[in-house]
């Protein structure tokens, strides 16, 4: 690349999607555009041309939703592990133009804990990004805690990025709309009212006290919070 005469452009939130993984879902939540396909897969030549072409130095690649949060507790850790290192052999190929967040597996913890030190520590990644409820269980539940110490003391983020909404949420305000209207469950607004409220839960929950220099992003200009906020005052 050229010498750089303005700041870097890095982008933080750029999904792709590991083959292995995408086979736990295939039928279900995963049916993308075949362009958007073809882009989600591609971790070379094409994402790098049209990194240029938009004006970004660095991407930071996190596996696109449905993540390790929903996979079955026998094969999460597996899955999980093999996708964090076919991304980081994939960052190595490109080291200037590619970084890495790591998929961590929710279905227990303390395990997942260490996949993100694993991840941090041996492969270079900057942090870890967790999709949506966790089979269900919002991610401001206790359970979840061993991750965001672990997280906090290897300054690191927690990337909160949306998914879904809970079955129940859907069957009470969106049913009578999904056929219609389906982008109402995702980025037409199901997914902001839902990670918004995981923000707001883990606010609630006390984890912020419990591990006060725990780093968290909220894409998507903040999930809408910022403006509530500035509502408020």
């Amino acid at each position: 690349m050229a010498e750089q005469t303005r700041p870097q452009v890095i982008a933080i939130e750029e999904h792709f999607w590991d083959p292995e993984l995408v086979k736990q879902f295939k039928g279900g939540d995963v049916i993308r555009a075949p362009e958007l396909e073809k882009r989600l897969y591609d971790l070379g030549e094409l994402r790098i041309k049209e990194m240029d072409e938009a004006g970004i130095d660095i991407q930071v690649l996190s596996h696109g939703a449905p993540g390790g949060q929903k996979l079955p507790d026998a094969i999460a850790l597996e899955i999980s592990r093999a996708v964090n290192d076919r991304l980081h052999a994939a960052v190595k190929q490109h080291p200037a133009r590619f970084a890495g967040f790591a998929m961590v597996p929710t279905n227990d913890a303390a395990k997942g804990a260490d996949e993100l030190e694993r991840c941090v520590t041996k492969l270079g990644f900057k942090g870890a990004m967790l999709h949506g409820l966790a089979n269900g269980v919002f991610l401001d539940d206790k359970r979840f805690w061993p991750i965001y110490e672990r997280a906090q003391a290897l300054d690191v983020p927690i990337y909160f990025h949306p998914a879904a909404p809970h079955p129940a949420v859907i069957e009470a305000y969106y049913k009578e709309y999904v056929q219609s209207v389906p982008t109402i469950l995702s980025a037409g607004w199901g997914f902001t009212v839902e990670t918004a409220t995981t923000a707001l839960r883990l606010v609630l929950s006390g984890v912020f006290q419990r591990y006060p220099k725990l780093k968290v992003i909220l894409g998507h200009l903040g999930e809408g919070i910022p403006f509530l906020m500035a509502r408020m005052d």
